[in-house]
């Protein structure tokens, strides 16, 4: 059986594939990110976070603002897969999710999110009843293993159905359910590994806090770049087995 690529050869394919194309890359970025900012300053500048009411309606507002993330994630999944297989590119890009499936790309993210909630609601139960009684110091210990569990579970499931917005792409006729589903069943035996290559991007974050994260506009284009790569591969990893099959 033909061995996956490892991640070091993921990542020299991404490098390789960056050459010429950040002048385009760290635009896009930080359109969506300027884009992000721009409507999370405009609709929470007004909240009092110090009183409840303000701190719920914050957090339903930063929900809808994650949902409406997906559409963007849809864009930059565009973008980098046309990077990525020698297409065309243009900042542009990033706004294709607005025109090709906006309900499914929010659908899917509604899915992702929603299951990340309930991985933390013990968590959430517990932080009730250590506002509402005196044992904050026995509370402590659940606390913290809760927060630890749902912090697994979040991680379990983003990296279980980490494909979903490449197969909304490669597949225009998968409804968000099935591409959630496909995703979930070729990262079957796969999520150590993508797991392992989203870990070893660690020291490189490191040393971009210390450009004052400048060095985060080469290297998420250079993250995003080599997780396409894994994509590509896991399908034509498939799609060989499939055949030998």
């Amino acid at each position: 059986m033909e061995k996956h690529e490892s991640s070091a050869q993921l990542k020299a394919r991404a490098r390789s594939q960056l050459l010429g194309k950040y002048g385009t890359l760290i635009p896009a970025l930080l359109v969506v990110e300027g884009c992000m900012l721009l409507l999370s300053t405009m609709t929470t500048f007004a909240l009092d976070t110090r009183t409840p009411s303000g701190l719920t309606f914050q957090f339903v507002i930063e929900f809808l603002l994650q949902l409406f993330s997906g559409v963007f994630l849809a864009g930059q999944t565009f973008l980098y897969l046309n990077a990525a297989c020698g297409g065309k590119i243009s900042v542009s890009d990033v706004f294709y999710g607005f025109t090709h499936h906006p309900d499914r790309a929010i659908l899917i993210q509604l899915i992702q999110l929603l299951l990340c909630l309930a991985c933390f609601i013990p968590f959430f139960i517990c932080m009730g009843l250590w506002a509402a009684t005196d044992s904050s110091v026995v509370l402590m210990i659940p606390l913290s293993v809760t927060f630890c569990i749902g912090l697994t579970g979040t991680v379990i499931l983003s990296l279980r159905y980490s494909q979903s917005f490449y197969i909304l792409l490669d597949f225009p006729d998968f409804t968000a359910s099935q591409c959630l589903r496909f995703s979930r069943e070729v990262m079957k035996g796969n999520k150590a590994r993508l797991f392992y290559l989203n870990v070893s991007f660690l020291p490189m974050y490191l040393l971009g806090l210390c450009t004052c994260c400048i060095g985060f506009l080469f290297l998420i284009p250079y993250v995003n770049a080599t997780s396409t790569c894994f994509y590509l591969e896991l399908m034509l990893h498939r799609n060989r087995q499939g055949q030998e099959g």
